[in-house]
């Protein structure tokens, strides 16, 4: 016989199943919000499953990324690059996900998270693979620029699918674990780099390397099968059959895992009414402020990130130290960006966001700006891994900061272009100016300049930006429209009293009405004594 339990669940047969939570929804045609759904589920098998699926995506998605640094000084060696080419070559792939990624945000909020993420996911794994085979210089810089467009589709979505689905209490220490596996991806590929490229004029080790790019493949039909796409993204979007369906299959999961009903949701702040994302909503009053922090913040603190995985090893080389070194140097100090990552995931929900953006950014820069005038191989090392540790393990932060800003509607979006004009900073500009002002300046210049970069974003999120720890994203976007809804008030107010002060004058007679415009023009020429 059914034994009903709290929070509309009943056990059958020695199993919990979902009664209320899907069936009163429909039986009162009103679904229930999924942001109270979410938000009040505790951690389990099924959300760790999720996530570390996600986790591998970033894993495979970083090796990528890791790739352009580790193959060119090979590729300088073998084709003769100049440093105009070596510059293009290094910010190819960063070029194409500038391109790539704004789209592809929109897109991810037109037609779900999950087509976008598989789909981009494909794209680039088919393209990296075939780099392996490029003939020349100029097919692998165009190869890169098509992967990066793809990757651009890949980037921002797993950051967007774990604000939604964690709930608020550990979104940040999630996002932070996740991100110490793109560490993982970035330390493998000098690693490999270190075994398949025995010296620069190898044309081997740098193409299997390549081919090696092709396994995200495989990421992409895990997420398929059993990555689900996002409720709070259905809901956003009116198909609330979907939204209820998903819901109802993760609460089962959840329930039957446990082995005990679920909490009942909380009330919640009502969702940002669904909309076509429109980038030019970032631009608007309600969004600016938040949106040019975010840049900032992304694109100093990045710099930091793409100095490293891009360049390290030609800047050791460029120290006195042979490639072999160079090579297991950057191994080392992306190596120790994993427990930064881990020690950032940890204090994230203890320090907020912000304070651990602003504390790991300010010793990162640091760090930076010691770099170029140490010498020797331990300083090398010691200093490169703090700034590795801080300015690569913030980066995690950065990104569920930025997720977490953006309603529903446009979170795909917001993030996008966030990483977009992000990484157009610290991927794109930066990078072309290392080459030159490594052959110019050297290596002190160069790390001068990252430090520069770097606390300016510090500064920026320091004095503009706000905490999301702890909070729902409902309640996060509330905030933004209390900020628009006290500005249209006050303009408001503004327009009432001059409306108020003309009527005041129409009462009053042609005469005194002329007398007082002469004061007011003498006022406004000469101020007031």
């Amino acid at each position: 016989m059914p034994h009903s339990g709290r929070g509309g669940f009943s056990m059958t047969r020695g199993r919990w199943t979902v009664t209320s939570a899907v069936g009163q929804a429909i039986a009162q045609r009103r679904p229930v919000h999924a942001a109270e759904r979410l938000d009040r589920l505790p951690v389990s098998r099924w959300l760790t499953g999720v996530m570390a699926i996600l986790f591998l995506g970033w894993l495979v998605e970083s090796y990528d990324i890791g790739l352009t640094g580790s193959v060119l000084p090979s590729l300088t060696a073998l084709y003769h690059l100049n440093t105009a080419v070596k510059s293009v070559v290094s910010i190819s792939a960063s070029a194409g996900v500038v391109i790539g990624i704004v789209p592809a945000g929109l897109l991810a909020d037109r037609v779900g998270r999950k087509r976008v993420m598989v789909g981009g996911t494909i794209v680039f794994s088919v393209l990296t693979f075939l780099t392996g085979f490029a003939p020349d210089i100029a097919a692998l810089i165009a190869l890169r620029v098509l992967a990066g467009i793809a990757m651009g589709a890949v980037f921002p979505l797993p950051y967007a699918y774990a604000a939604e689905l964690c709930p608020p209490a550990v979104r940040g220490r999630f996002t932070g674990i996740a991100d110490s596996f793109l560490s993982i991806g970035y330390f493998l590929s000098p690693l490999l780099a270190l075994v398949l490229i025995p010296s620069v004029t190898n044309d081997t080790g740098w193409r299997v390397m390549f081919l090696l790019g092709g396994l995200p493949v495989l990421f992409a039909l895990l997420a398929w099968k059993y990555v689900p796409e996002s409720p709070r993204w259905y809901e956003a979007k009116g198909r609330l059959a979907d939204a209820e369906r998903v819901l109802g299959g993760i609460e089962a999961r959840v329930t039957a895992e446990l082995r005990r009903p679920l909490p009942p949701p909380a009330a919640a702040p009502p969702a940002a009414p669904a909309a076509t994302a429109r980038v030019r909503e970032l631009f608007g009053r309600r969004y600016l402020r938040r949106s040019v922090t975010l840049w900032t913040t992304f694109g100093g603190l990045f710099f930091v990130f793409y100095s490293i995985q891009t360049f390290m090893p030609t800047v050791v080389t460029s120290m006195g130290f042979t490639l072999t070194s160079a090579f297991a140097f950057t191994a080392v100090i992306v190596l120790v960006s994993i427990p930064g990552k881990l020690a950032e995931a940890w204090l994230v929900e203890r320090w907020g966001r912000r304070t651990v953006i602003i504390v790991f950014g300010a010793l990162a820069a640091g760090a930076a700006l010691m770099f170029g005038f140490v010498s020797g191989a331990v300083m090398v090392l010691a200093v490169g891994c703090v700034m590795s540790f801080f300015g690569i393990g913030v980066d995690p932060a950065v990104k569920v900061y930025t997720a977490e800003s953006y309603p529903t509607s446009v979170r795909a979006t917001g993030t996008s272009v966030t990483e977009g004009v992000g990484r157009l900073l610290s991927g794109v500009i930066g990078p072309s100016l290392v080459p030159l002002l490594l052959d110019v300046a050297g290596v002190s210049a160069v790390f001068l300049l990252i430090g520069a970069v770097a606390i300016v974003a510090v500064v920026t999120v320091a004095i503009f930006g706000e905490e999301t720890k702890g909070r729902t994203l409902e309640a996060i976007t509330a905030t933004a429209n209390r900020r628009r809804t006290r500005a249209a008030l006050a303009s408001a107010r503004r327009r009432r009293e001059q409306a108020e002060g003309a009527d005041a004058l129409d009462g009053l007679g042609p005469a005194v009405r002329a007398e007082l415009g002469v004061q007011v023009a003498h006022v406004g020429l000469h101020g007031v004594a």
